[in-house]
C-alpha cells in the first residue's frame, strides 16, 4: 500500500548523530494527516531535530501503519533503539473520568457513553497523575502492534493526556486566576480551563467553519460563567494569526496569546524560526509522567 508520505519540515542540528540513538529520547505524534517527531538529547538536555511528514487524510488504521512503514524506510535511523520513546496518538475517541468516579471494570461503559464503538480496537487508559483523572480511549490493534514492532520500549499516550498534564505541570504554583487553553488539531480543538492549579473543564469540539469554532468556545464560556472580555486564552497547535478561526477569536475574545517555549529544555539553533506553539505537544510531552 503506497501512501506517499512526504516531509514538509525537516530541521537537524549538526550535533545529531543517527548512531547515537541510545542517548536520545524520541517523541512522535501520530495523527490522521501525518506524523511529526522531535529527538531530544538526554546528555545535552536539548532538542536536536524536528521533522513533520504529511500524508493524505487516513480513513483506516491500516493506512496509518503503512505510512509509518514509509517513514521508517525514508528515515531508517528512526527504527534504531532509543533510550526512550513516547508515541502520542491523535484521535478523538476518548473520554476523561475523575479518579473518584473511576472504576477499572467499567472503563468500557464510560467510553461507550461518549464514543461510538471502534472495530478492531482495544481500550487504552492513561493515568493523569497531576489531573487526578483517567483518560480512556480506543486505539486500533494494528496501530498498537506497529508501534510496538518498530519501538518495543515505546510508551503510548493520547494527545489530550499530554496536553492536560503538560499544562498542569508547567502552570503549577503559577495559575491563580482562571485561564483557558486551546489546542487546535485537524478540524477539531481541545479546550482546557484551569483554576488554582486544578483542571476544571475539558472538552473537544469538532468544527467545519470559523463560526462553529467561536460558537462552541463562547457556549462553553457561558456555561462556565467566564467573561470573554477578561479571561486569558492561550493557543497552540494548528492555528496562526490570519487564519479565519483566529480572526473570529480576535473579534470576540480580548486576551489572546500563543503558547511559548518551555524553558526547562534547550533547543537547537536549527529550530529557531519555527512557530513554537505549533509544536507545543511535542516540546512539552517529555515532562509528563505518562
Amino acid at each position: 500500500m503506497i501512501i506517499s508520505t512526504r516531509p514538509i519540515i525537516s530541521r537537524y542540528d549538526k550535533a545529531f548523530k543517527e548512531d547515537h540513538s541510545r542517548n536520545y529520547h524520541l517523541t512522535i505524534r501520530i495523527a490522521p494527516d501525518g506524523f511529526s517527531y522531535v529527538v531530544f538529547s538526554l546528555e545535552k538536555n536539548r532538542y536536536l531535530c524536528l521533522e513533520t511528514f504529511q500524508a493524505k487524510q487516513f480513513d483506516q488504521a491500516e493506512r496509518t501503519t503503512a505510512a509509518l512503514d514509509e517513514v521508517a524506510i525514508l528515515r531508517q535511523w528512526i527504527t534504531y533503539p532509543f533510550q526512550s520513546v513516547l508515541a502520542i496518538v491523535d484521535n478523538t475517541f476518548n473520554t476523561l473520568i475523575p479518579n473518584p468516579l473511576y472504576d477499572e471494570k467499567e472503563k468500557g461503559v464510560y467510553l461507550a457513553f461518549n464514543q461510538p464503538f471502534q472495530d478492531n480496537s482495544r481500550i487504552q487508559v492513561d493515568e493523569l497523575k497531576t489531573a487526578e483523572a483517567q483518560n480512556i480511549y480506543y486505539l486500533s490493534n494494528s496501530l498498537i502492534e506497529k508501534i510496538k514492532d518498530i519501538w518495543p520500549n515505546a510508551r503510548i499516550a493520547h494527545l489530550q493526556s499530554v496536553f492536560v498534564e503538560s499544562l498542569l505541570i508547567s502552570k503549577r504554583n503559577l495559575t491563580v486566576e482562571t485561564q483557558a487553553f486551546i489546542h487546535v488539531r485537524d478540524r477539531n480543538y481541545d479546550l482546557v480551563v484551569l483554576k488554582n492549579d486544578k483542571l476544571v473543564y475539558i472538552n473537544n469540539f469538532k468544527y467545519n467553519t470559523p463560526e462553529d469554532f467561536i460558537y462552541f468556545l463562547l457556549f462553553a464560556f457561558d456555561q462556565l460563567q467566564l467573561n470573554p472580555e477578561t479571561i486569558t486564552v492561550t493557543l497552540s497547535g494548528n492555528i496562526d494569526k490570519g487564519d479565519k478561526p483566529y480572526d473570529m477569536l480576535y473579534l470576540y475574545v480580548r486576551n489572546i496569546g500563543f503558547a511559548e517555549r518551555n524553558n526547562t529544555f534547550d533547543y537547537s539553533y536549527m529550530l529557531e524560526g519555527l512557530p513554537v506553539h505549533q509544536y507545543h505537544i511535542l516540546y512539552n510531552a517529555l515532562q509528563c509522567e505518562l
